[in-house]
Parts: C-alpha cells; sequence; structure tokens
C-alpha cells in the first residue's frame, strides 16, 4: 500500500508538471523540462533528482544532448536505455539545426550564422575544423567535420579538403574552427593554414569565402576583416593565378 501511495504522488507531481508546461512552456527552468521528458524514458520512478543531477554535472541542456553516451552512464541513476533517449534527443538537436541551416542560411554572411556557430561550437573542448560547402546559389549543400591529433594537421586537412571536393564539388567553402583558449584572433599558425587552404582550394577551382574563428561568444571573420583579401593578394602574385 506504501508502495502504491508512493507511486500516485509521482503520478500527480507529473501531472502538475505536465499542466504547467502546456498552459505555459516557458515557465519551466532547465531542470523541469529535461525532469518532463525523462518522464518518457523511465515510467515509474522519481526522476527529478537525476534532472539536477544532469544539469549540475554538465551545466547546461545542450551539453546533455550533446554528452557522450559513457558520460551520461557516469550519472547515479542513468541506465543504457535512459542514455540512449537522452543521446538520441540529442542527435535530433543536431540534425534539425543542420536542417535549418540548410533551408535558407547564406553561410558567408557572417551575420546570419554567427549565433548558430557560436552554439555549434559551444561544447567542444578541443580545437575542431567544420567546413561547410556552398552550390553557386550559396546554398549549404555539406557540412564536414575534421579533427586531428597529428602534428602536420594542416596537411591532413588538407588531404581531407581534397577528397570531399571530389564527392561534393562545391562551387565554395566556410572554413570554421574553435579555440578553446577563448581568444578568437587569428594566430600565425591560422594564418599559414588559411593561405595554405587557400591556394589548394584555387588550384581545385573552388572559393574560398571565408576562415571564421569562434572562442566562446566572440568570432573573427578572415573575410570581415580584410585578412583574407591580403592572402588571397599574396597568393594570386606569388604563383601567378
Amino acid at each position: 500500500m506504501a508502495e502504491k501511495t508512493k507511486e500516485n504522488v509521482h503520478e500527480h507531481h507529473r501531472q502538475r508538471l505536465r499542466d504547467k508546461f502546456l498552459a505555459n512552456p516557458s515557465s519551466l527552468n532547465k531542470h523541469e523540462i529535461l525532469e518532463l521528458l525523462l518522464f518518457y524514458a523511465i515510467p515509474r520512478k522519481n526522476v527529478n533528482p537525476l534532472a539536477h543531477l544532469l544539469i549540475d554535472k554538465f551545466g547546461s541542456l545542450t551539453a546533455v544532448f550533446n554528452a557522450d553516451t559513457n558520460e551520461l552512464l557516469a550519472v547515479e541513476g542513468m541506465g543504457q536505455s535512459t542514455a540512449a533517449y537522452i543521446s538520441t534527443l540529442g542527435k535530433i538537436l543536431e540534425l534539425t539545426s543542420e536542417e535549418e541551416i540548410q533551408d535558407g542560411l547564406k553561410l558567408f554572411n557572417l551575420e546570419n550564422v554567427k549565433k548558430y556557430l557560436i552554439k555549434f561550437f559551444a561544447n567542444y573542448d578541443k580545437e575542431v575544423f567544420y567546413a561547410f560547402f556552398l552550390s553557386k546559389t550559396e546554398r549549404v549543400i555539406a557540412k564536414v567535420s575534421y579533427t586531428s591529433d597529428r602534428v602536420d594537421e594542416i596537411n591532413f586537412l588538407l588531404s581531407e579538403f581534397s577528397r570531399s571536393f571530389a564527392s561534393v564539388k562545391p562551387y565554395a567553402v566556410v572554413v570554421a574552427h574553435n579555440h578553446p583558449s577563448g581568444n578568437a584572433e587569428p594566430s600565425k599558425k591560422d594564418d599559414s593554414a588559411t593561405e595554405k587552404m587557400y591556394l589548394m582550394f584555387a588550384l581545385n577551382g573552388v572559393i574560398l569565402y571565408d576562415h571564421v574563428i569562434i572562442a566562446g561568444n566572440r568570432i573573427y571573420s578572415y573575410s570581415s576583416d580584410g585578412r583574407l583579401d591580403k592572402i588571397a593578394e599574396s597568393v594570386n602574385s606569388k604563383f601567378d593565378l
């Protein structure tokens, strides 16, 4: 009887939270939103403590949904099916974000995509490169990630770009990468990499529209700063392009 009463209390709480959401979705805080989702993964258990633990550990809903399955399983009260459920939701959110980009944004227009790029790189704690391939009508036709712990990282990137060009056949490319240090200013290594990318892209008949660096909420654009034009002039004169 005591167990049945306990279940009834949980069910009443769940219904109150559902009603609160239906009446005013924005009235729920982060752990309540997560708790509401967990109702469907864990039908007969108080999931409030788990929701709090997840937010406390990862710091945000975005980080929870981007967390590795093994990281989720390390949280007390988390089972494999629930971890898979959260990971699936995270993948859905990632795919819908990509569809939003591909359905209308013109990536080279930095003002249109600042928020997206900041959000996109927010949970990477190591340097990651992404290439956004554009058609002649400036639509995103593919997005590819490139990560490597190799010392000759730029040579690795150039070879990977060449493979992508063969399969995607883009008209232009926007390259973006993050600076986990928090400083968005380009380094000499970034300048050198941009120069090599510009040359390799030009030799393949592909335009480098921009190289964007994201550091927290700060963004640096080679194109907007005029740095890309200077690199283009230098490479074109040096190699008579």
